[in-house]
């Protein structure tokens, strides 16, 4: 009995993620469907690793030499997205070594010229951690010293600098309408843990920012959720107190005219406003399945999606207003009363773009957001099978964007050069579940090639198709449903496609009508 039991609670832990992500998608329709604003909530994690504490730390060990000198933080080797020489995350997954977002290598090359707040929008810190020091929390000048009557001007009760919050020294809590910008949940202390936890000493995990001043603006944690107005007003603080990049990892399927404007004023204050795409796999150029904010559509807004170890996107909403991914699966950071945890989520690679903004900035202080945010997409790296996900398949290269280089262009072909022609390749319609189907594909004298779906829909919680060449390298990784499309390029004149289900919901599948390819030289 013992054994069913155990057998039972780890099936139930392993439906958590699957279960999170239907309720997130489908209460939101509900509530809608009877004319009611859904407030913006932290973008759930897709999955949560084990809580590990100090007594877990295990050492260390590069096998090779990396270009910066490596922190001597004892988590640090579970942290992929600062330095990825090819260990497994914390599902296993062995990662490639490269696919994360070169920080280290910006270390040696930031030369700020001017200090550039950062407003984290979120659930507060966890001050008390014990890898966070408090000395790199924005302190609002106008609350420091003491004032005519020789108080502490931070704890006088008064609103010494005159901008309608009393004793806001650190930032605001726009939830209990308190300065306590204390976490009482999880979300803000892992956002900003990722990047501020102290780094070098010994201790948890190493800060990918350590230079950065952050300014917490607390919308979310136990108790009441906030209107988008009262998050809209969050935003005006944000901005009327110098942050001039706020990191949003948060959503609703609502729109909203207060929250839409409150980014407008943003642009008007010449702001840059970073958030977060969602966790849910949905296409948000499809108006069911907008969210926002990443669908105001503003030109101040830069909207993240997620890849993991591997450079894949496997979770992340998509669409045309998606301009850029970063790490965000499997990200080990703070968890509250001095843990440790990874999660998986957008809200996990919007604020390393966020903050990667920010160190440009702070080295171009002439720079408007325009070029702060093109910078960015200039120096990202643009790789193969992410198109179908992000514009432009671009994925943060924070070295790059630090030093003002371009980052990896894939070559361009052009299509009309190539031959076209009939070929049926087609799954089962639906897929099965709980199995795995092969197709093999030979185009005869192709130097490259690439598939057209007529119709491509694989269900987005754990079903995938798979494109690998013909060195078994893999070209795309693709769930979610897209309608008629093109593959990515595939090298050589073969291809696998692995479709493989779970056991819980299934979708059409693929259907392939025709191919276009490049002839091979003859020589």
């Amino acid at each position: 009995m013992t054994v069913i039991k155990n057998k039972l609670k780890d099936r139930i832990i392993e439906l958590l993620p699957i279960f999170i992500c239907l309720c997130a998608s489908l209460v939101p329709n509900i509530l809608q469907a009877h004319g009611s604003e859904i407030p913006c909530k932290p973008f759930e994690p897709v999955y949560v690793g084990p809580e590990l504490n100090s007594s877990d730390l295990k050492a260390f060990r590069s096998p090779e030499p990396v270009a910066a000198s490596l922190p001597n933080d004892p988590f640090l080797e579970k942290q992929w997205y600062l330095y990825n020489y090819g260990q497994p995350d914390d599902q296993g997954n062995l990662g490639v070594p490269g696919c994360d977002s070169n920080i280290l290598e910006s270390w040696k090359s930031y030369h700020p010229q001017k200090e550039v707040i950062l407003a984290i929008v979120d659930s507060g810190l966890d001050l008390t951690h014990e890898d966070i020091d408090p000395s790199f929390l924005w302190t609002n000048p106008g609350e420091t010293g003491t004032d005519a009557d020789g108080k502490d001007k931070a704890t006088n009760g008064k609103d010494d600098d005159g901008n309608g919050y009393i004793d806001d020294i650190h930032g605001w809590n726009f939830q209990r309408n308190t300065p306590n910008i204390q976490e009482d949940q999880y979300h803000g202390t892992h956002v900003t843990g990722m990047l501020s936890a102290t780094s070098n000493n010994t201790i948890g995990i190493s800060g990918s920012f350590p230079f950065l001043k952050i300014m917490p603006v607390k919308i979310f944690g136990l108790g009441n959720d906030l209107s988008s107005a009262e998050i809209a007003k969050a935003i005006h603080y944000a901005v009327d107190n110098g942050a001039k990049v706020l990191s949003n990892s948060y959503g609703t399927p609502s729109f909203s005219q207060d929250m839409k404007d409150a980014i407008s004023y943003c642009n008007s204050k010449g702001v840059l406003f970073v958030c977060a795409s969602g966790n849910y796999r949905k296409n948000m150029d499809v108006e069911e399945e907008k969210d926002y904010p990443s669908c105001y559509g503003l030109e101040n807004e830069l909207v993240v999606g997620a890849t993991d170890n591997r450079d894949l996107s496997t979770f992340s909403n998509f669409g045309s207003m998606v301009e850029i991914v970063a790490p965000g699966d499997n990200i080990f950071s703070l968890w509250p009363k001095s843990k440790y945890r990874s999660l998986s989520g957008t809200s996990q690679a919007c604020p390393l773009v966020a903050a990667t903004a920010v160190m440009t900035w702070s080295q171009h202080p002439e720079w408007t957001w325009r070029e702060v945010k093109q910078n960015l997409l200039s120096g990202a790296d643009q790789i193969q099978g992410l198109s179908r996900y992000v514009k432009g398949g671009l994925r943060l290269n924070v070295g790059n964007s630090i030093k003002g280089k371009t980052g990896i262009r894939l070559p361009q072909n052009d299509y009309n050069t190539w031959k076209t022609m009939d070929y049926l390749l087609e799954s089962k319609h639906p897929y099965l579940n709980g199995q795995t189907a092969t197709f093999s594909i030979n185009i005869e004298n192709a130097k490259k090639f690439r598939l057209h779906f007529a119709q491509l829909a694989i269900d987005h919680y754990d079903d995938y198709l798979s494109i690998l060449d013909r060195n078994a390298s893999m070209t795309e990784f693709i769930n979610g449903v897209f309608g008629e499309s093109w593959s990515e390029p595939i090298e050589g004149n073969q291809a696998t496609l692995i479709l493989k289900a779970n056991d819980y919901v299934n979708e059409y599948g693929f259907k392939i009508d025709k191919v276009q390819f490049q002839p091979e030289e003859r020589k």
